[in-house]
């Protein structure tokens, strides 16, 4: 159910809820609509140190008595922000949820954000980073939406960098704060078992005091890509494995063929059992694992599929991909293909939707995300109605089969010269593991 709390005036909170009695036990969270794409330019990384930083306590607890009053609860707490939203909030036994939302209203609005503890999240952010040049597989996606987007939004790295990192202020972390956190901005969940009457007035105590102003407005440029086949090559000395992206701009769910194109992907590269994946690791074993996916967003955002190949197989497993990719693009896929995916979706519905929580989840996505109101209760219905024609349609008027990005991480000494004779390739980038 939907609810619009009136708490003062000019202040309204969206409520969300979703009840059932099964368990004892009660979701509860606060979302906020704007994540870290609006982290002003210089200053990424800015969201996820502030979220971080109010993860350590509000003004009258601290750290370690936070975590020890959570135990107390029987609760379980989770802050995280992502480049669309932030999200605040966990689970809690049904006779403790009075106590939770206290708590948890404390951390939203009146965090501590002590000095101390956001220098210390900065500290652990830039090592975070060290670290993740170790990462082979998460650094070739960071390279990657760089590589794509280049200075649209969505290339900028939500964790920041260290140079931009270094620069971030105690006051930038409190204005931030000011700005994100109003009431025209949230959106508060709520699914398990509880008393609807007195979740209202519950939440008219513990949010009532969010601000009444309105939520900052960020114009979202639909983004582009630069035209043809273009290699980055992010250069580690001494890879025998490599971790390769292919990708191009894929589908936003506003996209009247989104569905098709779901159904497309799965049967492609979705599934252990689809196409790709007998491919490249089934028939030639050139990966362990090959898969490729749909990244869903306020607007369109990419498409990719993922293989880690042996060095010294990574430019026959690159060729490979695209050879698949462009006869998946052009022709589409088999009846039996679309039937078995068809039917997959079908079955796995039931999992989407088998708890409150999840089906909470749902109606919170297509809140934040600005989706059609349908896009998950007519999900099934539509995916029945996709044709073939339906999928090449969708594949050839969306995904491009000349512009696209190709990124690995690899040695590129070794692999340079050979990726210099794959087909439409007219220049490779090469840059440093660690310039992060």
């Amino acid at each position: 159910m939907t609810h619009h709390f009136a708490f003062g005036p000019g202040n309204s909170v969206q409520v969300l809820s979703e009840r059932s009695a099964i368990l004892p036990v009660v979701n509860f969270g606060i979302s906020i609509r704007t994540g870290a794409l609006f982290d002003p330019p210089g200053k990424e990384g800015l969201t996820s140190l502030l979220v971080r930083a109010m993860r350590r306590g509000t003004t009258e607890l601290k750290s370690l008595a936070l975590e020890e009053k959570l135990d107390c609860m029987g609760a379980q707490l989770g802050m995280s922000s992502s480049q669309s939203y932030l999200h605040f909030g966990g689970v809690v036994v049904s006779h403790n949820l009075e106590a939770f939302v206290e708590l948890l209203a404390s951390l939203v609005l009146r965090p501590a954000l002590r000095p101390a503890d956001v220098a210390k999240v900065q500290r652990e952010m830039t090592a975070e980073l060290s670290a993740l040049c170790d990462d082979d597989r998460s650094l070739c996606g960071r390279h990657f939406r760089r590589f794509a987007f280049g200075e649209h939004l969505y290339g900028r790295p939500r964790s920041g960098t260290k140079q931009s990192l270094r620069g971030l202020t105690h006051d930038d972390v409190l204005g931030h704060h000011r700005r994100l956190i109003t009431a025209d901005n949230a959106l508060i969940g709520v699914s398990g078992d509880f008393n609807a009457k007195k979740l209202e007035g519950l939440l008219e105590r513990c949010f009532g005091t969010l601000p009444a102003k309105k939520a900052p407005k960020l114009v979202l440029p639909e983004p582009t890509q630069k035209p043809g086949r273009r290699v980055l090559v992010v250069d580690k000395p001494e890879r025998a494995q490599t971790q390769v992206l292919i990708g191009t701009l894929g589908t936003s769910a506003h996209d009247a063929d989104h569905v098709p194109l779901i159904v497309a992907n799965t049967a492609f590269g979705g599934l252990f059992s689809s196409r790709l994946t007998d491919e490249v690791r089934g028939k030639r074993g050139l990966s362990y694992g090959a898969n490729s996916s749909f990244t869903l967003s306020r607007t369109r955002d990419l498409w990719a599929m993922h293989t880690s190949p042996a060095a010294t197989d990574a430019r026959a497993c690159i060729e490979l991909q695209l050879g698949l990719y462009d006869r998946w693009v052009e022709r589409g896929i088999t009846q039996r293909e679309l039937s078995s995916t068809q039917r997959y979706l079908e079955k796995g519905q039931a999992f989407e939707i088998d708890t409150a929580s999840k089906r909470l989840d749902q109606h919170v996505d297509v809140e934040l995300l600005g989706w059609p109101k349908t896009h998950h209760s007519r999900f099934i219905e539509r995916v029945k109605r996709v044709t073939r024609d339906d999928v090449r349609h969708a594949l050839t008027r969306r995904l491009s089969r000349v512009d696209q990005v190709i990124v690995m991480v690899a040695t590129a000494a070794q692999l340079v010269p050979e990726l210099q004779s794959l087909p439409n390739v007219e220049h490779i980038d090469v840059v440093p593991f660690d310039e992060i």
